[in-house]
Parts: C-alpha cells; structure tokens; sequence
C-alpha cells in the first residue's frame, strides 16, 4: 500500500522512476484529488527505420503509465496547493522531508510561503495537525498543504 513519509517500494517494482500524475482535480467545496499511474518498462518500439537510431533505442527502456497501477490521493480539505513542473524545482538540502515519491515535509520554503500569504483563522489544534505533502512524479511535484492526512486508494480498471 502506498502512504505518505515511506520508501513506497511498490512504485519501483517494475521501473526506477517515480508516478505519472495523471489528473488533478480540486472541487467547489475545496477537495483534492490526485491521480497517480505508477511507471512500467515497456520494450522499444520495433518500427523505427532509421538503423543508427534503432541500435542507440535498442539498449534503452521505454517507461510509460501503468494504468492496470492507478491510485487515487484525496484530500477532504486542503489549506493551500500548487503543482510544479519538475523541470524547473531542484533539491533542497535545508528542507526536511520523509519519504520517497510521496513526501511529509517537517520543514520547507513552501510552509514558510504559505504563512507569508494565507489568513489562518484556524485553532491552535488545527495547526498542530498541519502538514506539508509533497508527490513527486516524473513530469509535477505537487505540494498540498492540508490540517488532515489524505487517503490513498488504488482505482479498479
């Protein structure tokens, strides 16, 4: 089972890469949800004509979404969320997390961030309960800011 703050080897069992996120989904009433594919090697493309390509393609693995491996993260409520191209982030070593693919944060610049530009208006227990969750997926990093953990079910196909 996949859950936030592990090393989620059941990502890895048939690729070295991270997720697919596939949809992100925030609804009137301020629920999230994610889904995620997990990867799979997938053997080269037999149709390429091009000889020198062929033999570069050939000692290479395709990776593309499993969708028989999809997982839906849903959040009842979040405080704040954004979705990054993964291009364009780099590694932090001052934050703090736990976790492969799907992160628990005990510091970052995204929960000083959101401090700088959110009106909390939550009680000192909601605070204590707030987390940083950070997904991690081959093409988006998405952060969710939230006062309750998410659930993580695996969709039927």
């Amino acid at each position: 089972m996949l859950t936030f703050g592990s090393e989620n080897s059941e990502i890895n069992k048939h690729s070295r890469l991270a997720p697919f996120v596939l949809s992100i989904k925030d609804d009137p009433d301020n629920r999230l949800s994610i889904v995620i594919a997990l990867p799979k090697n997938c053997p080269a493309a037999d149709d390429i004509s091009d000889p020198r390509l062929k033999d570069i393609l050939s000692h290479s693995t395709r990776v593309i979404e499993d969708t028989e491996q999809l997982y839906e993260i849903a959040f009842g409520s979040y405080v704040i969320y954004q979705c990054r191209n993964e291009s364009y982030t780099s590694y932090d070593p001052t934050e703090v997390m736990k976790g492969k693919y799907l992160v628990i944060f005990e510091r970052s610049h995204f929960l000083d961030y959101y401090e700088s530009v959110i009106f909390d208006k939550d009680t000192d227990n909601e605070k204590v309960c707030r987390k940083h969750y950070g997904i991690y997926g081959e093409n988006h990093i998405i952060d969710v800011i939230s006062n309750e953990p998410p659930t993580i079910r695996k969709i039927n196909t």
